[in-house]
Parts: C-alpha cells; sequence; structure tokens
C-alpha cells in the first residue's frame, strides 16, 4: 500500500522542484529581454536622435575591456546596428556601476566621441589616449579594444602587461 502512495509523492516532488527551477530561468530570461530592449532604446525619437548621433561618429562599433590585477574590469560597448539600432551598455567593476541603455548611451556617447581612432593610429599612443579619456588606471593586466569604422574596416587594439 505504502508503495502506491510513495511513487505518486516523488513525482510530484520532482515536477515541484522542476517547476520552480524552469521559473527562475524563465525570469531570467525575461530580465534579459527586457535589458535589450531597453538597451536598444526603441523610442521612436529617441532612438531616431541615438542614431543621428551615432552615424555623426567615425566608427559603427566600439567595444572595451580592461582587466585588472584583482579581478576587476570596466567594460563598455557602443553599437551602431546594421538594422539602425543602437546598443549602449557597460560595467565598471571599480566603482560598483553597470549601466545599459539610454542612460549608458548618455554617459558612453561624450567620451567615444572625443577620441579620434583612425585604422591606421598608433596602437600604444591611443590605448593611453583611451585609459585618459575613460579615467581608468593604467596598471591593467589586458587592454583590449575593437572598432569597426564606418567604412567597414575592423581595427584591433590588444596589450597585456
Amino acid at each position: 500500500m505504502k508503495v502506491k502512495f510513495a511513487c505518486p509523492v516523488v513525482i510530484a516532488g520532482a515536477l515541484a522542484l522542476a517547476a520552480c527551477g524552469s521559473d527562475g530561468a524563465e525570469e531570467a530570461v525575461q530580465e534579459e529581454e527586457a535589458e535589450a530592449a531597453e538597451t536598444q532604446a526603441s523610442d521612436g525619437s529617441g532612438q531616431a536622435n541615438i542614431r543621428k548621433q551615432m552615424q555623426a561618429l567615425d566608427y559603427t562599433e566600439f567595444e572595451l575591456e580592461v582587466e585588472y590585477d584583482n579581478d576587476e574590469e570596466y567594460e563598455a560597448e557602443l553599437e551602431l546596428k546594421p538594422d539602425d539600432s543602437v546598443v549602449a551598455g557597460y560595467e565598471d567593476d571599480m566603482n560598483g556601476i553597470k549601466k545599459q541603455g539610454i542612460e549608458a548611451f548618455n554617459d558612453l556617447y561624450p567620451l567615444v566621441e572625443q577620441l579620434e581612432l583612425t585604422p591606421s593610429s598608433n596602437q600604444e599612443e591611443e590605448v593611453q589616449k583611451v585609459l585618459s579619456t575613460f579615467s581608468l588606471p593604467d596598471n591593467f593586466t589586458d587592454f583590449s579594444l575593437e572598432l569597426r569604422f564606418s567604412d567597414g574596416t575592423k581595427r584591433d587594439f590588444e596589450v597585456e602587461q
């Protein structure tokens, strides 16, 4: 008699645990989708203004990653996608800041606009210029900057110390 009731109880328990796990995964996916939607700032006039600003830059993609000894890093991304949406975000471990969307764009755009990087730029000078513009320490262990210029040319700046 106990065996008849034990199997359904075990199965029901397993299903309940599986359901709990999938709710968390669904919430995480929903949160990521919400961040992506916010990041792309698809609110009509705001998006049009951001698109114009991005088109004024010499590059369509700016992706920066700077790593430091103490497992801290600074990551920033600003990109005009082929569908004319804009992706913006950054994470600054040293100052505990993580921003996405319009808020990140408003912080990053003025900095990226100051940089006058070209496909033939001197790597050492440009690395120092980026660190200075973003107010980042120069005692990094790994520096990576990927740029895609408006003409489609791609340039990577990579330095390890």
